[in-house]
């Protein structure tokens, strides 16, 4: 007999009704990641709907407390011949002791992280567009992460976790549910529906409005901040959360990654070298602070980081020497 995977049969296998065959149906199913979201979204349906056993403390601790009344502690108790009172464990007990209990602890935080969040991740070079459950979509920039719940996500919270850079088009819900973009800064942007790009990076953070109203929530020092920003402003922090707010143009407030384009206007060369390690990994040097300072201008197409760079090299007229990973910039 064939079978279907859909809800009654994955609700049968959490109720363990499923037969043999129909588990082996499930299991070939979810060798196909793009079925791991359905699951999960049943799995918490499920649990809603099939609360688990809670344990009786209260009742448990009575017993408890009326079988130590009625079995009184005596002072000697009898040697086990596995472990001796004058036989302590060793100093090389305890470490080995205390570093797996460590294991099983990190190993638990690692896979509820996993449980709890869906990470979506692109290398260097690689760009990704996402279609969150809410409705709102995000382009992540190369080299980034976005951590976003399994469950609840659109209906308890619209908080996610970013690492890097992304673009978010946020959906408005019936309910003005806020959408929450947190950085791991203490850096948070609090909107309702939305466009708008977020830079979350070691050198600082950088939030460009394109449409509607955001409110940025950050932390200098010990003192808790609010800023609100408007269509066409753009804020940034540094590593120390100072913030610099300015106006850009529209050119500058809509990524063009996905599109391989390349938008510079009166852009430090620094900053340039940022970007190439940032999206490509790459460890460039400049040979010096004036060329350093140089400003670039101009926008253009580069498939690839060889074409941006050998764009680079023609738009400021200086001397780009790559070896695998490592960069160098100079002037002629």
């Amino acid at each position: 007999m064939d079978y279907e995977v859909n809800k009654h049969l994955i609700f049968s296998y959490f109720g363990r009704t499923a037969s043999p065959l129909q588990r082996e149906l499930i299991a070939q199913w979810l060798r196909d990641e793009k079925n791991e979201e359905q699951y999960y979204k049943w799995l918490e349906e499920w649990e809603t709907s099939h609360p688990q056993y809670r344990a009786q403390t209260d009742a448990a601790h009575q017993r408890y407390t009326a079988f130590l009344a009625s079995n009184p502690q005596t002072d000697e108790a009898p040697e086990s011949p596995e472990l001796r009172k004058d036989a302590p464990w060793s100093r090389r007990q305890w470490l080995v002791a205390a570093s797996l209990l460590f294991l099983l602890n990190l190993g638990g935080l690692v896979f509820q992280d996993q449980l709890l969040y869906q990470t979506y991740e692109t290398a260097f070079g690689e760009t990704r567009s996402l279609h969150l459950s809410d409705g709102s979509q995000v382009l992540l920039n190369a080299n980034s992460s976005l951590q976003v719940p399994r469950w609840g996500f659109g209906g308890r919270t619209r908080d996610v976790l970013l690492t890097g850079e992304a673009s978010f088009a946020v959906a408005h819900t019936a309910d003005h549910k806020k959408f929450v973009v947190k950085t791991a800064k203490d850096f948070e942007v609090v909107v309702l529906g939305t466009e708008f790009t977020v830079f979350a990076r070691k050198r600082g953070t950088r939030v460009t409005l394109n449409k509607g109203q955001v409110r940025l929530n950050y932390r200098t020092g010990t003192t808790r901040q609010q800023v609100t920003m408007k269509p066409g402003e753009r804020v940034t922090l540094d590593s120390q959360n100072h913030l610099a707010l300015k106006k850009v143009s529209t050119a500058q407030r809509l990524p063009t990654w996905d599109e391989k384009r390349f938008v510079f206007e009166e852009t430090p060369l620094q900053e340039v070298a940022d970007l190439l390690e940032d999206n490509y990994g790459l460890e460039v040097s400049i040979n010096d602070s004036v060329l350093a300072n140089r400003r670039l201008m101009g926008s253009f197409r580069a498939d690839n980081v060889d074409q941006l760079l050998q764009s680079i090299s023609e738009l400021l007229d200086v001397n780009v020497v790559r070896q695998g990973r490592q960069v160098q910039l100079n002037s002629h």
